[in-house]
């Protein structure tokens, strides 16, 4: 059973980095697009 949990818990755990991984990857795209920086703030 004590295995059974360990190999669960792997598997989870790997998934949700996955997920993680990815959902990071496409956040990247948009990072990409800098705005200009307005003239009040370029002091």
């Amino acid at each position: 059973m004590k295995r059974l949990v360990c190999k669960v818990f792997l598997l989870t755990t790997a998934l949700l980095l996955l997920l993680a991984n990815v959902a990071s990857a496409s956040a990247c795209i948009w990072c990409s697009y800098q705005p200009e920086v307005p003239a009040s703030l370029r002091k």
